[in-house]
């Protein structure tokens, strides 16, 4: 696996962002809330930008 996007990023979101990001695999997050996103991202479990394409996992 190389790409994932986690639909939410609340606690468990995040903490599934961070072990995915901690793996090597290319995580990108979004909320209906942008600022949890960015508040992720900012904490290291991947980018608010959207994917470029299809991934190969959605959380």
């Amino acid at each position: 696996m190389r790409s994932a996007l986690v639909i939410g990023a609340g606690l468990i979101g995040t903490s599934a962002a961070l072990t995915l990001a901690g793996r090597g695999v290319t995580v990108h997050l979004t909320d209906h809330d942008p600022d949890r996103a960015r508040t992720a991202a900012a904490l290291g479990a991947g980018s608010d930008e959207p994917p470029p394409g299809p991934v190969d996992l959605a959380l």
